[in-house]
């Protein structure tokens, strides 16, 4: 009996260890600056999704590895600054897939709330990153590239 619930914890720790070392694994690829090179949005209700790149064209996110972060909006000529956050959860138990998601909130100068995204990291490459963000108007799918 004390070998089987010894075996129990042993595998509950790895397995949350492993998950922290993806969260980690995602967190070192975010870091840096993205360019937004696709945006979309699908009105809650909506069927096919708008093509509203033209709002987030030369806009720029920078994340830092103290989990602040910088949004600089070209069409205002404004720097915002702000937070971020990565975790994770397995949808199913039984199963080895994890999804991550990402929140980003970013503050006017006098502190207060501008604007966030709440979503989805879809993919994050060396070179790519595809978020899926919600708020309670629909969906945006945004599609960014490293900036070097």
């Amino acid at each position: 009996m004390r070998t089987i619930l010894s075996v129990a914890l042993l595998l509950t720790v790895l397995s949350s260890c492993s998950l922290d070392y993806r969260i980690e694994r995602k967190e070192d690829r975010l870091i840096g600056r993205w360019a937004f090179d696709r945006a979309f949005f699908k009105d809650n209700n909506a069927i096919f999704r708008d093509d509203i790149f033209y709002e987030f064209a030369g806009d720029i996110i920078e994340f830092y590895p103290n989990y602040e972060a910088s949004y600089d909006d070209s069409s205002e000529r404004r720097l915002y600054w702000g937070e971020w956050e990565i975790f994770a959860q397995r949808p199913n138990r039984d199963d080895d897939d994890v999804e991550f998601f990402l929140d980003m909130y970013f503050y006017d100068e006098r502190g207060f709330e501008n604007f966030s995204y709440i979503g989805e990291v879809r993919r994050v490459t060396r070179n790519t990153l595809k978020i899926e963000a919600y708020d309670r108007f629909g969906e945006y799918t945004f599609r960014l590239r490293r900036v070097f």
